[in-house]
């Protein structure tokens, strides 16, 4: 039985992993170009709908914690 050596798959992986580095940065350097031409009046709704986007993804997240939370006190069993 033929075995693939632990190193080349860490190769392998760093391979992959400096390959999608490259793609992302290529297309943050895409995008910061594209911006470049736009008025200061588009550049400042995509930085508010980007922050809106985050705040959405956080108010999600906490409520999805308080949520968990109040079904863990829920299931919990009486005290006293």
């Amino acid at each position: 039985m033929w075995v693939i050596p632990s190193w080349a798959i860490g190769t392998a992986f760093v391979i992959c992993v400096v390959a999608c580095a490259q793609v992302v940065v290529r297309r943050l350097i895409g995008s910061t170009d594209k911006r470049a031409g736009q008025n200061p009046t588009e550049q400042a709704l995509e930085d508010m709908q980007r922050r809106l986007a985050e705040l959405e993804e956080r108010m999600d997240f906490a409520e999805r914690l308080l949520a968990k939370e109040r079904t863990a006190e829920r299931l919990s069993p009486p005290h006293g």
